[in-house]
């Protein structure tokens, strides 16, 4: 090595090495967690190799996610039995992230899917488009009911609110009975169910609204459909609102109007 030549590096050197921000090692120092090796005569912050590693140290505990204040614990003055549990706690706090971003890219996933399937079964209008679809079986669990005239509110929302979450990921199944009761239904994933809708073919029409107004006289054109085209329907009406998708067209609500088909002609 060539006589005088420097050991040490600076700060903004320090920082490219690490590919991190000079902001970000000034915070780790304001902290206490790091500190130069010495400051030169020209106020320099200078760091040797101890720094280095006690930096890339402070960077992988705050890749696990602890605090500032952890790190300065377990940098000082834990044992390598007192940090264990840390980290194991870390992995189940990644492990958690995990989950939650899976559950993320699923939702995306449906949304996208969702759209495609939506968009090739009709254009973004008032109107519907019918057809025969076949449905496996989906389990509902009931998350509160109201009377057929009523309308879904904000406060109604609030008063159930602790009976679901994610509720504008959730496909809401509208269930209509004969004794103008409505029942408000989410797919059940793990649980006991309430409402088994049943495996086979179903009379489907999508429906892109301004307004809830509209939903009764759509719902009055779906039986008639049903029964022009001789289609014998059986058990509840089902009305699926997918609120994600007004992601894409904010002015419009999106519903699916669903009735199981019996009949040997829907089934072809």
């Amino acid at each position: 090595m060539m006589n005088g030549m420097k050991d040490e590096i600076t700060i903004s050197e320090l920082a490219k090495l690490m590919q991190v921000s000079v902001h970000q090692i000034r915070y780790f120092e304001e902290k206490g967690v790091l500190t130069p090796a010495y400051t030169g005569e020209n106020q320099y912050r200078m760091y040797g190799m101890d720094e280095v590693y006690r930096l890339a140290h402070i960077l992988l505990l705050r890749k696990m996610g602890l605090s500032v204040q952890v790190i300065q614990e377990c940098l000082s003055h834990l044992t390598a039995e007192q940090i264990t549990p840390i980290f194991r706690q870390a992995l189940t706090d990644t492990e958690a992230e995990i989950r939650r971003l899976q559950d993320t890219k699923h939702f995306i996933e449906k949304l996208l899917e969702e759209k495609e399937s939506f968009s090739q079964k009709s254009a973004q209008t008032e109107g519907g488009a019918y057809t025969i679809i076949h449905r496996d079986e989906v389990p509902l669990s009931l998350w509160f009911e109201m009377q057929d005239a009523e309308s879904l509110t904000a406060q109604k929302l609030v008063e159930h609110r602790s009976n679901i979450s994610n509720l504008f990921e959730a496909d809401i199944h509208y269930v209509y009975n004969d004794s103008g009761i409505v029942g408000l239904y989410t797919q059940e994933e793990r649980g006991e169910s309430t409402l088994t809708l049943r495996a086979g073919s179903y009379l489907s029409c999508t429906l892109f609204v301004q307004n809830e107004e509209r939903i009764s006289t759509s719902i009055q054109e779906f039986y008639a459909y049903a029964e022009e085209m001789r289609y014998l329907c059986s058990g509840p009406l089902i009305m699926v609102e997918k609120s994600y998708l007004s992601l894409f067209t904010p002015e419009l609500l999106h519903y699916e109007l669903l009735s199981y088909v019996s009949n040997a002609e829907a089934e072809k």
